[in-house]
């Protein structure tokens, strides 16, 4: 069910599905995949002991399953971790959102990133009025050529329009005057601007991510959550997530029409509203009666550390060769706040920084490997089975007639391997759902009708 919860960032706590993720599309049935994921734990183990949510993702199925038992939401991903600290350790106070906004925006952080980027933000919002009007050229050599930290590790490499260079050499140059080049505290705007946000967005979102910094631990996550949740409603890119910046050109090197209104919808959204609307939807989630957990590990060291009130294992690993991770690979930079090593790519035997500025360490799921995945999944099993813990695995079906992706494990191969480990194994499934697509385009794949079933061992 994570996979299918891993796109986009509308905020909509009855439906059990928080920002940073769109869920599932239930169809023809009485009872959502949330609530029939809780009622199947709920009848293996009506002791209410702990669950362990091996891949928390957004974390909704723990928030879910936390209305009736304590829950440890285990995800190899900061952000997730992030999310999920903030769904299930609530503390939200809408008057603590207005004190910090105030700080953020007249804090002396403020004036001098601000002043650094101010050049660029200007330069970008007279390119877009200008493509609007009719002139595209210079908006998409910005949307193309614009990355700060690109251009600080490749400038000689890099084919950039002079009018373009001349904004990024000015603004290197009030970065180094301000001290913001070679630390962390201009990481969005050196990151993202002028490719998956604008200038004057990325500067809000660092004078945010700079308060944030110096918060308590105890309550940064509660302000963390929001964050991310805003940069996601905000980002303009293809399908609204980290892995397809916008190509502003076809391939045959014309700019697309619309380009100026295409980047205006999302690139004029108010940073410091959008990341109140986001912090005020948290703000309606109450404390839980139990004690909950929220862990960046691995699978297979959660496996080994589990605790003695445990009595479940939920897992809901990956199960294509997609790796999720370049999804959200922005939001795991600024969850570990640190600019990251850039991945390169060849292109006509050069070599160039990646056009998704993705981190080199972007983890690679076991999962999702073909060659692994046999072990990944024989390690999960075997590792529960030694604890004497139910284990229900959320699955999806192959359907052949469809473009969907394979699995990299069929349904009888996933059901073999846990008959080995546990005496009874059953398949049980609420009945006909889809996942949600990436996006509208023909590029991606079909959607599955049988999309998920529940793999029972006990």
């Amino acid at each position: 069910m994570a996979k299918s919860l891993q796109f986009g960032l509308p905020f909509d706590i009855k439906g059990a599905s928080p920002s940073i993720f769109r869920p599932v599309h239930y169809l023809g049935s009485k009872l959502r995949i949330l609530d029939f994921i809780k009622s199947t734990i709920d009848d293996l183990d009506p002791s209410s002991g702990r669950v362990y949510d091996l891949f928390s993702g957004s974390g909704v199925v723990a928030l879910k399953l936390s209305e009736s038992r304590p829950v440890t939401a285990v995800d190899i991903q900061e952000y997730s971790r992030v999310l999920t600290s903030a769904l299930l350790r609530p503390g939200y106070n809408l008057a603590s959102c207005d004190t910090f906004i105030e700080g953020c925006d007249t804090s002396e952080f403020a004036k001098k990133i601000r002043w650094a980027l101010g050049p660029i933000a200007e330069f970008e919002e007279q390119s877009l009025k200008s493509a609007i009007a009719g002139d595209p050229e210079q908006l998409s050599d910005l949307i193309e050529q614009g990355s700060i930290i690109a251009y600080e590790k490749d400038r000689a490499g890099r084919n950039i329009s002079p009018v373009v260079e001349k904004q990024l050499l000015t603004t290197l140059d009030r970065l180094r005057t301000t001290d913001l080049i070679n630390n962390s505290n201009a990481l969005v705007s050196r990151l993202a601007g002028g490719i998956y946000f604008s200038f004057k967005q990325a500067v809000d979102f660092d004078i945010i991510l700079q308060k944030i910094k110096h918060l308590d631990a105890s309550t940064r996550d509660n302000f963390m959550a929001p964050l991310l949740s805003a940069m996601s409603n905000c980002v303009n890119t293809v399908g609204k997530q980290f892995a397809q910046p916008i190509q502003p050109k076809t391939t045959d090197g014309r700019v697309k029409p619309n380009l100026g209104l295409r980047v205006q919808k999302d690139r004029s959204l108010k940073v410091f509203d959008e990341f109140k609307k986001s912090f005020d939807k948290y703000s309606q989630l109450k404390p839980g009666s139990f004690e909950n957990h929220s862990v960046r590990m691995d699978f297979n060291t959660a496996l080994d550390s589990i605790s003695d009130d445990t009595k479940v294992i939920y897992a809901d690993p990956p199960y294509t060769r997609d790796h999720y991770s370049r999804y959200y690979h922005f939001l795991e930079t600024v969850s570990l706040g640190e600019i990251p090593e850039i991945s390169t790519n060849k292109v006509a035997g050069k070599t160039e920084i990646s056009r998704g500025l993705y981190r080199v360490d972007r983890h690679q799921s076991p999962f999702c490997i073909k060659s692994q995945a046999p072990d990944a999944f024989r390690s999960m099993i075997r590792k529960s089975r030694e604890r004497e813990l139910a284990l229900v695995i959320s699955y999806s079906p192959f359907d052949h007639t469809k473009k969907t992706h394979p699995r990299l494990l069929t349904m009888q191969q996933l059901t073999g391997l846990a008959g080995e480990y546990y005496k009874n194994v059953d398949v049980i499934s609420p009945g006909t759902f889809v996942h949600s697509k990436l996006n509208s385009s023909d590029k991606h794949l079909e959607a599955s009708e049988a999309a998920e079933v529940l793999v029972v061992c006990q």
